[in-house]
């Protein structure tokens, strides 16, 4: 016997697939009893109903509010402090309200002159771009295991000093050639490349001149090559202004504008002095260049030659002219063979003597060595012409070139003594 009792009246019974009238009633078919449905157990059903979607209504604007409060409470604490309006940069539009004269920033004037100044270095600078040019060196290295050649370049900075209407004479640093290169080559400003060849090397001031056949050259790449213009270095005192370039700040083809901070400085090589023009220019590591006065012309050589130092040196042009002349010549002149200082007041007059130059060092084998000459002697005169400094001396022997031999008065101890030496060319 099933669950349900099947009634026993199917003649007015419907289908269970009787779907005539659109309805489906299951419980018709099976005779489940019906439990008939009173208007309050459906109001009843009604207000559960209601109740239901007004809970969620409710629970879903709770939770928006409760959303949207914790959004914008976080918000505001993470731009705290971060009040910031967007940057136009635009021109202003607006028209500020002006309660008095407005004073300018920068005096008019002054300001000028300063533009003025900075055009003259501009100006400068393309003055001497074409006497600038840049030297690439290859060395080769044999390995020893091997045989094989490992090629090693560098590239540095060089200033066309001179023009021998066959050669470019370029002056570059010394010490830039340390390595034993076999190719030189130097390019030029408009892009030109021509090999070169050492003409005459320096230690002392760490100077050396290169020379280029330019016989080859277009007109086009000539009018591109300047040689550097000589200027006087004599009126360079303290407080003159000066304009370095070369390689000055770490690179080629550079400038900087100073001054000179103190009085020109003696420092003394072989049979000669020389005077620096300390600037308050930086000094970069491998500095080399020219310092150039308000027209443009050369007033004295960066080399970095004479010890390390926070600010540029410049050997003056005045002091350093006759020998470069020489080296850009290649051209040998007389030698002393010694080193020498000149002697301040206070020492000449404890030694009781109005002129003089001492010898601090003689080199073997020299013409002062020959002559019998010592470290400590006083150099009194040559011929008849008394000695004060050490660059006069060295003129006068320049001055002495066609001559055999020359007297030299010396002093040793408190004895004078004469002294022949030998005109000697190196």
């Amino acid at each position: 016997m099933g669950i349900f009792n099947r009634s026993k009246d199917n003649k007015n019974k419907k289908s269970f697939f009787d779907l005539t009238d659109g309805k489906f009633d299951a419980a018709d078919s099976y005779g489940v009893i019906n439990e008939e449905q009173t208007p309050q157990n459906r109001s009843l059903r009604r207000r559960k109903v209601l109740s239901m979607i007004l809970t969620v209504i409710f629970g879903a604007a709770l939770f928006g509010i409760i959303a949207s409060a914790t959004f914008k409470l976080t918000t505001d604490l993470m731009n705290s402090g971060d009040n910031k309006t967007p940057v136009d940069v635009g021109p202003s539009r607006l028209t500020p309200t002006v309660t008095k004269p407005v004073e300018p920033v920068l005096d008019p004037e002054a300001f000028q002159t300063l533009e003025a100044v900075y055009s003259g270095v501009r100006a400068t600078a393309r003055l001497l771009n074409p006497c600038t040019v840049e030297v690439n060196a290859v060395s080769y290295r044999t390995d020893p295991v091997f045989g094989s050649k490992t090629a090693e370049s560098r590239t540095f900075c060089g200033i066309v000093f001179g023009d021998n209407r066959e050669e470019y004479l370029i002056l570059i640093r010394n010490d830039e050639l340390d390595t034993a290169y076999e190719d030189l080559q130097v390019t030029f400003s408009r892009g030109s490349s021509l090999p070169a060849k050492i003409v005459r090397r320096n230690d002392e001031i760490n100077l050396a001149v290169l020379a280029v056949d330019y016989r080859e050259l277009s007109d086009y790449d000539k009018d591109g090559i300047s040689v550097v213009t000589y200027g006087e270095s004599s009126g360079c005192e303290l407080g003159t202004a000066l304009v370095a370039f070369g390689y000055i700040n770490g690179r080629s083809r550079s400038v900087d504008l100073g001054f000179i901070t103190s009085d020109k400085e003696p420092v003394y090589i072989r049979d000669n002095s020389l005077e620096l023009m300390e600037t308050n220019i930086p000094l970069s590591k491998g500095a080399f260049g020219v310092a150039l006065n308000s027209n443009g012309e050369v007033v004295g050589i960066i080399t970095e030659a004479f010890g390390e130092n926070n600010y540029i040196r410049a050997i003056s042009m005045d002091s350093v002219r006759n020998l470069l002349d020489d080296m850009l010549n290649d051209r040998k002149t007389v030698s002393f063979g010694a080193m020498l200082t000149d002697l301040n007041s206070a020492t000449r007059k404890k030694l009781g003597i109005k002129n003089g130059i001492q010898l601090t060092e003689v080199f073997d084998g020299t013409a002062a060595d020959e002559a019998g000459f010592r470290k400590g002697d006083i150099l009194m005169k040559v011929g008849e012409t008394e000695l004060y400094f050490v660059s006069q001396f060295n003129t006068i022997l320049r001055q002495c070139e066609g001559q055999s031999s020359v007297t030299i008065v010396y002093r040793r101890g408190s004895e004078e003594y004469k002294a022949e030496l030998k005109i000697r060319k190196e």
